[in-house]
């Protein structure tokens, strides 16, 4: 069936998705640059404190095992408002970062939650009293989760075909996919003017964190060319979100809903 005529909603230089105005010539919709990088903000803080904590944390098992403990006392005398800081900061951070997620929460993060709340208290009191088992098992702890965070997995085997939590933030590319030189039935469906809609809707919503060539990854977005989420899944991700990924349900129509799925599609090696 011909594409309709250019009078869609992200046809011509402005475009409305409810209520949200942006034009297409290289700048992202508002609530992207300014709701959505909030997200990002939290999640940079987030892995930063924990990597300092992680460090920090690291240097004082080390000393206490290897029973420097005259310098292991200076360092816990200097460093006590660092210890307050980073512990509030990765929970309000974290507390966050959960609050903001989309859909039901993942065994894998619930873990993590579960388990950073049981490893903070018990590295400290471990440091503290000078037990070097206490110690040790916080830092087991603290390197397991790190390692589920990283791949969104218990196993710390990242899934390629899962849409994981993304983050908003960074900036759009430059490179662009070209659908038309793609060997893929999906053409025969997205075609003429609904194709280059769809294209624009996908530069402007998605190309932020996933990149135009659907690798970009920015915090953690899901590489589109490996995934193999499945078309309907695609739909109800994009219509609802996951993750710290927002749901588009209320700005699009559900056809525009369901050609951004079949689009993601083509950017699959």
């Amino acid at each position: 069936m011909a594409a309709p005529a250019c009078t869609h909603r992200i046809c011509g230089g402005l475009s409305v998705f409810g209520g949200i105005v942006f034009t297409l010539q290289g700048t992202t919709p508002r609530f992207v640059r300014h709701i959505l990088p909030m997200t990002t903000a939290f999640l940079h803080i987030h892995v930063l404190v924990v990597v300092l904590f992680l460090l920090l944390f690291l240097g004082k098992t080390f000393l206490l095992l290897t029973n420097r403990t005259a310098t292991l006392h200076k360092v816990r005398a200097s460093t006590k408002v660092l210890d307050m800081a980073f512990g509030t900061l990765i929970l309000v951070t974290g507390g966050y970062l959960a609050f903001s997620y989309n859909g039901p929460l993942p065994a894998w993060l619930i873990a993590k939650v579960v388990l950073v709340l049981a490893a903070i208290p018990l590295s400290m009191v471990g440091i503290k009293r000078s037990n070097k088992a206490l110690a040790a098992l916080g830092t087991l702890l603290f390197l397991y989760v790190y390692g589920v965070a990283e791949t969104k997995s218990l196993k710390m085997r990242p899934d390629k075909g899962e849409a994981v939590a993304v983050s908003p933030g960074g900036e759009v590319g430059t490179a662009s996919p070209d659908p038309e030189k793609a060997s893929h039935p999906i053409l025969s469906q997205l075609a003429g003017t609904q194709l280059e809609n769809t294209k624009a809707i996908y530069t402007q919503l998605c190309a932020t964190c996933h990149g135009d060539d659907g690798q970009k990854g920015v915090g953690g977005a899901a590489n589109l060319q490996l995934s193999t989420l499945p078309e309907a899944e695609r739909q109800a991700v994009i219509a609802n979100g996951r993750g710290l990924m927002p749901g588009f349900g209320s700005q699009l129509s559900e056809q525009e809903v369901q050609a951004l799925a079949l689009y993601t599609t083509l950017l699959k090696k």
